[in-house]
């Protein structure tokens, strides 16, 4: 019995899948260098999932960023390194995906 819940887990997963949502980060660019006072705008496209999609930007040093689509971001309030910065983007249905960039902050 326990293989055939398995077995059912995995066709929701395969039907899941062919809604696949998919992330991409447009800006900042991967490799970018923020520095200054000048604010940096952070966008994405995300496709398929069933809306309404829900945002979470986060940094790998800052932690949370924003929960917008996208935002602006003034890089003398993030700490200076290199961040990975991800986008988790969760569907109505609880699916999600991320995306994420490498920048670098001076």
């Amino acid at each position: 019995e326990q293989k055939e819940s398995s077995t059912q887990s995995g066709s929701n997963a395969a039907e899941k899948s062919a809604e696949k949502i998919t992330v991409t980060i447009t800006s900042p660019k991967a490799g970018e260098i923020l520095q200054g006072n000048k604010d940096v705008s952070f966008d994405a496209v995300a496709s398929a999932g069933k809306a309404p999609l829900s945002y979470r930007w986060s940094s790998s040093i800052d932690g949370e960023l924003s929960t917008s689509r996208k935002f602006m971001q003034n890089p003398s309030r993030l700490s200076k390194g290199g961040h990975v910065i991800i986008l988790k983007v969760t569907d109505a249905t609880g699916s999600s995906a991320q995306g994420s960039v490498l920048i670098e902050v001076m």
